[in-house]
Order: structure tokens, then C-alpha cells, then sequence
């Protein structure tokens, strides 16, 4: 927030995930530490309620919504009215705190299950993270590995990660990968690792 004040730019503040938190307290968005309009805070209900209605929600000063009104008419004039109205009417409803509840309790399965498999089948040479929340954690592979290539060889054995460059903004993160536990279920999740430990265990000097 200091640099942004000092510098005049704005910050995107992109949180679709603050929700899905599984343990641990709560931190505040940077939006709630802003006095002087520099961030932009985006919500989305795709991870809470239903990813196919494509809704999401953008906090900022008025001028910043104004403009962003201008280029979203530019571009599909709106979001349609009538999943807009079952979104409204669902949090009305008081269904929306429930829901989140429910597939929050799922996804911490989820993550538990991916660990415990982390735990069992990936050799010593390699970490991971611990998540509190989200739908992702990330793993850390010896220096020498390059996740690009093993990409290849991973999708051979028909298992997918994103490799971790893609995270990173000076070309780095080579030796990472991001794995996701909410979309399979966790069978497929540990026959995932399974796979996935095999074919990093291959590339081990």
C-alpha cells in the first residue's frame, strides 16, 4: 500500500479463492487497507456457487467501476440479468454461507488426502507446500529438475500439473510445479501422486 500510494499506481487485488480457507485466521484484503482508492479488488463466484454462470464481482473507487462499466459494455454490454438474479437470490436466500461451508469441508478432504499421498509416495528430494486454503499447493523439486521437460514425460503417464514458471516474473521456478486437488476425486487424486512420483523419481540424479 505504501508503494502504490507513493507511486500513484493501482493494485489488482484477484481473490477468487479467500473464501475456501480450511484453518487458520482469516487475512484482511488489501482493499480493507486502503484509504486513497489505489486497489482493485476482484471476487468471483465460479469457486463458491457455480463456475458456469461466469459471475464475479469487482470493489474500487467510483471513478475506477465507472470506467470499467465503459469497457465491459464495449465488449458484451453485461453480464446476463437472469443468472445475475439467481446468484441475488440464492445469497437472499441465505444459501450462499451453507454452500460454502459444505465444499469447503470437501476441498480440505481433498487437500488432506493429496498430502497424505505427498507424504507416502514422493521421494525425500522433494517438498511441498501446506495450503490453509484454495484449491492448489506447490511443489518443489531439486534444482536440476526442469518441470517443463518433465511435463512431457508426466503427461506419458497421463497425469498434468502447471509447470511453475508460469508463477513467476523473472524467469524462474524451473524446479516447481502447481498441483490441484478439487477437480478429481481422491482416488484419482493419490493414483495422481502415485504416477506423478514415478516419473520424478526416473529423473533423480
Amino acid at each position: 500500500m505504501a508503494l502504490a500510494k507513493k507511486y500513484d499506481v493501482l493494485i489488482l487485488e484477484d481473490s477468487p479463492y479467500r473464501e475456501l480457507r480450511f484453518e487458520g485466521e482469516h487475512v484482511p484484503t488489501i482493499y480493507s487497507l486502503d484509504n486513497t482508492g489505489h486497489v482493485i479488488n476482484l471476487g468471483t463466484f465460479s469457486k463458491i456457487f457455480a463456475p458456469g454462470f461466469r459471475i464475479g464481482w469487482v470493489i474500487a473507487h467510483t471513478e475506477i467501476v465507472d470506467k470499467i462499466v465503459v469497457a465491459k459494455q464495449a465488449t458484451d454490454l453485461c453480464t446476463p440479468p437472469f443468472t445475475q438474479r439467481i446468484a441475488a437470490r440464492y445469497m437472499e436466500k441465505g444459501l450462499i454461507d451453507k454452500n460454502i461451508v459444505g465444499i469447503v469441508n470437501a476441498y480440505r478432504e481433498k487437500r488432506d488426502v493429496m498430502l497424505d499421498a505427498l507424504e507416502k509416495y514422493m521421494p525425500k528430494e522433494v517438498s511441498w507446500t501446506k495450503p490453509e486454503g484454495g484449491l492448489f499447493l506447490f511443489v518443489t523439486c531439486p534444482d536440476y529438475i526442469d518441470t517443463n521437460e518433465l511435463f512431457k514425460k508426466a503427461i506419458e503417464k497421463n497425469v498434468a500439473f502447471v509447470s511453475g514458471t508460469s508463477f513467476y516474473c523473472n524467469h524462474k521456478g524451473n524446479n516447481t510445479m502447481r498441483l490441484n486437488f478439487s477437480y478429481c476425486s481422491k482416488e484419482l487424486n493419490v493414483e495422481g501422486i502415485k504416477r506423478l512420483a514415478e516419473v520424478i523419481k526416473s529423473e533423480l540424479k
